[in-house]
Order: C-alpha cells, then sequence, then structure tokens
C-alpha cells in the first residue's frame, strides 16, 4: 500500500514537473492606460434660482407626490395590521 502510495506520489511530481518545464516564460501584465484626469465642476449661480417660479412649481409638485405616497403607505399599514402577520 505504502509502495503505490509514493508510486503515486513521484508520478504526481514527475508530471507536474515536465508540464512546468515545457510552459514558456510568464507574460508581463499590458500597461496601464494612461489615468482619466478629474474635473471638478462647483454649481453655477445662475443656474440655481430658489424662490423662482420653475422651483416653486417643482416643489408643489413633490408635495402632491409625497401627500399620495403617505396615503398609500397609510392604506398599507392598515392591511398589514388587520391581517395578523
Amino acid at each position: 500500500m505504502r509502495v503505490l502510495l509514493a508510486t503515486s506520489i513521484l508520478a504526481s511530481i514527475l508530471i507536474l514537473s515536465s508540464i512546468a518545464a515545457k510552459a514558456g516564460p510568464m507574460e508581463t501584465a499590458p500597461l496601464p492606460a494612461a489615468a482619466p484626469t478629474t474635473v471638478h465642476v462647483q454649481p453655477r449661480a445662475k443656474g440655481f434660482i430658489p424662490h423662482s417660479a420653475a422651483s416653486r412649481a417643482e416643489q408643489r409638485r413633490l408635495s402632491r407626490f409625497d401627500a399620495r405616497q403617505e396615503k398609500r403607505d397609510k392604506a398599507l399599514d392598515k392591511e398589514l395590521s388587520s391581517c395578523g402577520c
């Protein structure tokens, strides 16, 4: 039994070493591409008008959405609490 084990280990070592000998040199990694440049963009004052008509319209739209979502959340809470889950 020990002879069989020693023979199989020796055969494995010989096979692996012959495979390693046939392998060519390792390829070098390709050169990395140039790093992208970083651009920092700051908001411009002319693009931000806090009390404009567009800003007020957006706030009204968001308020309506929030009210609808709150109504849906309450309905879902009521359904979940009534089922006893």
